[in-house]
């Protein structure tokens, strides 16, 4: 099964059961605003799966503002904060984050899991994150639907100085550099592809982001990667590549990573951009 595939499982299983439960709280004359309260679980929901623990964060965080707000006129009305209107707003609230946050960390472990059970040559053994193998294609895939159609994509390159894991034994260097890994992983989007080169330094691959928008994810997570080792400004750095820009570096890079998936000469611009 792909991560795609068991996307729309994840999400066609949880309408339906948030549709049903709506269904029997009808039956029970539920007020609107639990209605509102299932509906935006739903949100929640697909925040987590589609663009993993940070979207899912951000998604509950929406939707408990939102139920806050939707329940201030029954506050009102009441005279104050009753412990029935008390309780439902921390479960409702408990619920937004533990599916937003643990369900949008969880999917994006199962993204990773899917590919190495689909191929698993596919996958970085130390990081568990994607190999080069893997992100060379991941840009070839970008960089041809930029060529065609003109979308944007970048890539951040991130490297730790030689001396943060000079001394240490394989075993923490492995520890030390999952560690990484998964910092790097979910302080991005869940379509964002992760992973690591032959050379050692990490690659985020982001589709429909340009170069402004990749600079701003790249210094976010060059900042928690310093701050998760405890290491010096200088000992993590980051490389932004980005389009419309740096076409003919993205280019250049591709061919360094896998010289057959880089496109044929000339063909560096998008199609829309050609004579």
């Amino acid at each position: 099964m792909t991560y795609e595939r068991f996307e729309r499982l994840v999400l066609y299983v949880g309408a339906a059961a948030i549709i049903g439960a709506m269904t029997i709280s009808l039956g029970r004359r539920a007020v609107l605003e639990e209605l509102a309260g299932q509906v935006l679980l739903l949100v929640v929901l697909i925040g987590a799966v589609h663009w993993g623990r940070r979207g899912g964060f951000l998604a509950a965080v929406v939707a408990s503002s939102a139920y806050f707000a939707i329940r201030v006129p029954t506050v009102v009305s009441e005279g104050g904060l009753t412990a029935d209107v008390a309780s439902m707003l921390a479960v409702r609230v408990g619920a937004y984050g533990v599916i937003g946050i643990l369900g949008g960390e969880l999917c994006g472990r199962i993204r990773y899991i899917f590919a190495r059970l689909e191929d698993a040559s596919r996958i970085d053994e130390w990081t568990r994150v994607f190999n080069q193998r893997a992100v060379a294609r991941s840009i070839a895939g970008c960089h041809g639907q930029h060529l065609r159609y003109g979308s944007e994509y970048s890539v951040v390159l991130l490297a730790l100085a030689p001396q943060l894991t000079a001394e240490l034994r394989v075993s923490r260097q492995k520890s030390l550099l999952r560690r990484v890994a998964n910092h790097v992983r979910t302080d991005l989007r869940l379509v964002d592809e992760v992973g690591r080169l032959d050379d050692g330094r990490f690659c985020a691959v982001l589709p429909q982001t340009g170069r402004s928008g990749a600079l701003v994810a790249a210094e976010r997570v060059r900042t928690g990667v310093r701050e998760l080792l405890g290491a010096r400004d200088a000992s993590v750095t980051v490389e932004v590549l980005g389009t419309p820009d740096d076409v003919g570096r993205l280019a250049s890079l591709l061919e360094a990573l896998a010289p057959e998936e880089a496109p044929a000469a000339g063909q560096d611009e998008p199609a829309s951009s050609v004579a």
